[in-house]
Parts: C-alpha cells; sequence; structure tokens
C-alpha cells in the first residue's frame, strides 16, 4: 500500500494506543526477564564477591550501554521523521530480540559490557513508541496517551520481573536471555501486524504558508523553551539511573544472598505496580492542571521515599519505600512530555523525541557514571542517599523552567 493510499484512510487512534501499548508492555516484560539481574549474574557467572568490584563493573555496564544508545537514538528520531516512526519501532523490536541473547555467550565480564554496548546501538522501543503515538493521537489527548503509555513500561516490568526471577530461581540466566530475545521478536510481528500510521514522507508535503508555520519554526526546532524540559529529563534520569541498577546489591546487604533474585524480583515488581498506578494518575491530570502542580509534589515525595530506602533494614521498608518513589518519579515523566509535546510542531516531533530520549539516556550515563563513584567510595547505600538527595535537589529548578506565575491556576 502506497503512502497515499495509506493516509487515505483514518487511524482509529484508540485502537492504535491498545495495540502499541500492548507491544510496549511485552517488550518492557521482556527487558525484565533478564537485565534487571545483571549484578547477580555477574557474580554467578564471574564470581565477583566484592560489593565495590562487582559495583564498579556494574555502573560500566549502564554506562557504555548507556552511551552508544545516547549517540545513536537521534540518529533513529531523524530517520523515523524521514522514512516514518513504525519502522523505527519495528527496527529496536526485531534487532534488540536477536542481539540481546547475545550476553549468555559473553565468556568474561569486559566482554559481557562491549555487547551489552553494541545491543543498544539498535535500542529505543520507548521513544520511538512515543513518536509514533503522539503523531497518531488527537493534540488534546497527547497527556492521556504518554501517560497510558508510561502504564506499558511499569506494568511489563511487573511480569518482567516476576517472571524472570522464577525463571532464573528455577531454571538458568540463559533461559530468561534467551525468553527476553523471543518476546521481543513477538512485539516486532505485534506492531508489524496491527500498529498503523498514516505517514507522508517530507518531500510530498504541500507547503505550508510561513505564516501559519508553528512559532518554534522561526526560531529554529530546539528553542529555549524545549532545551529547558529536555534539562529536566536528564536530572531527573540522573537521580532514577544512580540506584535502579545496585538494587539486587542492596537487597543482598538487607536479606542476604540466598534468594536474592526472587526478593530482587518481588520488590521490583511491588515498585512497578507503583508506576502503573502513577501513569495512569498523572497522565490523566497532566491535561488539567499546570505542570509545576504535578512535578514538585511529586519530587519531593519521590526525594524523601528514596532517603528512607538508603536506610532501611528489613526488606519490607525496602519494598514499601520503592513502591511510594516509583508512584511519586513515575509520574514525572509523562508531565514533562506533555508540555514538550505541545510546544513541538508535529513534523519535528520524531526528532525532538529522540533526542530527548538521548538526553534522559545522557542523565541515565551521568547516573550511572556518578553511581560507580559513589558505591566505590561509600558502599550501595550511599548510592541510594546520594539519588535521594539529588532528587529534591530539582525542585527549584522544576519551579524555575515550569514558572508557576505564568502558568494558568
Amino acid at each position: 500500500m502506497t503512502n497515499s493510499a495509506a493516509a487515505s484512510k483514518p487511524i482509529n487512534w484508540k485502537l492504535n494506543l491498545f495495540v502499541i501499548w500492548l507491544s510496549q508492555i511485552l517488550a518492557h516484560c521482556a527487558m525484565s526477564f533478564a537485565l534487571p539481574f545483571i549484578p547477580l549474574y555477574m557474580r554467578y557467572r564471574f564470581n565477583l564477591d566484592d560489593e565495590a568490584q562487582r559495583g564498579f563493573y556494574v555502573s560500566l555496564f549502564q554506562f557504555f550501554g548507556m552511551m552508544t544508545f545516547c549517540v545513536s537514538n537521534p540518529i533513529w528520531g531523524a530517520l523515523g521523521d524521514r522514512f516514518g516512526r513504525k519502522i523505527m519501532l519495528l527496527r529496536a523490536y526485531f534487532l534488540n530480540g536477536v542481539t540481546i541473547p547475545l550476553m549468555v555467550v559473553a565468556p568474561t565480564v569486559g566482554w559481557l559490557i562491549a555487547v551489552r554496548a553494541f545491543v543498544n546501538l539498535f535500542s529505543g522501543t520507548i521513544s520511538a513508541s512515543q513518536a509514533l503515538v503522539v503523531t497518531t493521537t488527537p493534540e488534546d489527548k497527547h497527556g492521556f496517551a504518554l501517560g497510558t503509555l508510561s502504564t506499558a513500561l511499569w506494568s511489563g516490568t511487573v511480569f518482567g520481573l516476576l517472571g524472570g526471577g522464577l525463571v532464573v530461581h528455577f531454571f538458568s540466566y540463559r533461559a530468561a536471555f534467551i525468553i527476553c530475545g523471543a518476546m521481543l521478536l513477538a512485539c516486532g510481528l505485534i506492531t508489524l501486524l496491527f500498529a498503523r500510521e498514516n505517514f507522508v514522507p517530507p518531500r510530498r508535503r504541500e507547503a505550508v504558508p510561513e505564516a501559519a508555520q508553528h512559532p518554534i519554526r522561526m526560531r529554529g526546532v530546539f528553542n529555549a523553551a524545549i532545551v529547558s524540559l529536555m534539562a529536566l529529563v536528564c536530572l531527573l534520569a540522573t537521580a532514577r539511573q544512580m540506584d535502579t541498577p545496585f538494587l539486587p546489591m542492596l537487597v543482598e546487604i538487607i536479606g542476604g544472598e540466598k534468594n536474592a533474585e526472587l526478593y530482587t524480583s518481588y520488590i521490583s515488581a511491588l515498585a512497578a505496580a507503583g508506576g502503573i498506578l502513577s501513569g495512569l494518575f498523572f497522565g490523566a491530570l497532566s491535561d488539567r492542571l499546570p505542570p509545576w502542580k504535578l512535578a514538585v509534589p511529586a519530587l519531593a515525595f519521590a526525594g524523601a521515599s528514596m532517603l528512607c530506602q538508603s536506610q532501611a533494614q528489613s526488606l519490607w521498608v525496602l519494598a514499601l519505600c520503592r513502591f511510594l518513589c516509583f508512584f511519586a518519579a513515575g509520574g514525572i515523566e509523562p508531565v514533562v512530555l506533555s508540555q514538550l509535546s505541545k510546544i513541538t510542531p508535529p513534523e519535528h516531533r520524531g526528532v525532538v523525541l529522540g533526542w530527548n530520549g538521548s538526553i534522559r539516556v545522557l542523565g541515565n550515563l551521568c547516573g550511572a557514571g556518578a553511581a560507580g563513584f559513589v558505591v566505590t567510595r561509600f558502599g550501595t547505600r550511599g548510592v541510594f542517599l546520594t539519588a535521594g538527595i539529588v532528587m529534591l535537589t530539582l525542585i527549584p529548578a522544576t519551579l524555575a523552567i515550569f514558572n508557576p506565575r505564568r502558568s494558568p491556576r
């Protein structure tokens, strides 16, 4: 079917959102089958028992994986604006489905890190799915759509962590990696067969009168408002990424090495459930309330919950604090993305969201590097403490960026 023929058929945006949401649930389920257990896998496969040494390699695993993703994601976003967003989503699903299982054959921890870096060159399902959703959803429903899409991350993570923990415990890490790849390939098939996009290549679009163009185009795509929002995304990602890879190690410190993979999966699944509720709650409100009224309380609550995690002495306390933290922190990104989509012209949303994905990963990169420094000097608890402090310091920056004095009350 030609692009002009496809464009003549209207898209049922609700059905399309459901298909993309479903494939994203399966994708995040797949990723959670193996990758969250990397610290435990390193101890099991490469005999890395020392906390500081293993923490250093975990931070390298995150750092180089995020670095290659940060470099490649804007390229995929720009190609999405030129050739279509659906094909970019298919690229991420199919290539990751083939490359992630290669981690099980890595003979050393150095090769494991190298494979992770190679895999992430072709990643980017989140930003690709966001770009596809915002280009097929009415403008006034972007907050709802992006909030709904964010629930896919958390709900998929719930099932993946529970399933992955059981597979690792009763079968093997190898089985978890293979299942991860198979599920990603299934995501690609679902998207290929059922997701729709009325994409018109740029050269075929009719010329738009200069006066009718979005004002942001008069000054270039990346104006101060977009850059400020991306800076907030970067800082938030820095805070949120610092602790995530080290949760299995904190579980070991509190509860011991026995059944650490199961306890990690249970706690992470409970936290992801908080993210599900968060996406639904904040996504719906982001179309109705000024963004600062949602982002500031969320940051304060998330930072306080993170500080409590650093001092937890029981797994029950850790689980409760992590649930509360994910509920609060998970509501910030839909608010920012909704604002970002509203101030970006439709023809540039792919590249802007692609850059936003890279900026988020740049924050992850900074978080991984900072965590590697902190863990070797102050231990695993120090990482969680630092992450909480960073999150609380974002409150003044958020107020400055959203400027409540200009927001409707």
